[in-house]
C-alpha cells in the first residue's frame, strides 16, 4: 500500500501483505467447504412449484349476461317498477 503523503515504512507493508496472504487461503476454504451456491437451485425449484401449487387454475371467460330483470313493489302504493336490460344496452351511446 502507498500513501499519497509520505512513504509506508518497508516494516508496516510487509506485516500488511504477510496478514493479507494469510487471510486468503481462509476464505478460499469457508468458500468450499460451505458451497452455499449450490442451495440456490434446489430453493428456486422449490419457490417455483410453490407458486404453481399455490396460484389458481386459469378460468374460462364468463358467457354474456342475455337479459337482466329487476322488479320492485312498492305495495303500500300499488306500484310495481320492471327493469329489463338488454346485452345490447351501452351507457354512453348517444341516440
Amino acid at each position: 500500500m502507498r500513501s499519497v503523503a509520505a512513504e509506508v515504512p518497508p516494516e508496516v507493508e510487509a506485516k500488511i501483505r504477510e496478514a493479507a496472504a494469510a487471510l486468503r487461503p481462509r476464505a478460499k476454504r469457508i468458500w468450499l467447504r460451505r458451497p452455499f451456491w449450490l442451495a440456490l437451485v434446489p430453493s428456486a425449484a422449490a419457490v417455483v412449484l410453490a407458486a404453481v401449487a399455490l396460484l389458481p387454475p386459469p378460468r374460462k371467460p364468463a358467457e354474456p349476461i342475455a337479459e337482466i330483470r329487476t322488479e320492485f313493489e312498492l305495495a303500500d302504493k300499488n306500484i310495481k317498477i320492471v327493469f329489463i336490460q338488454k346485452p345490447d344496452f351501452n351507457l354512453f351511446k348517444e341516440n
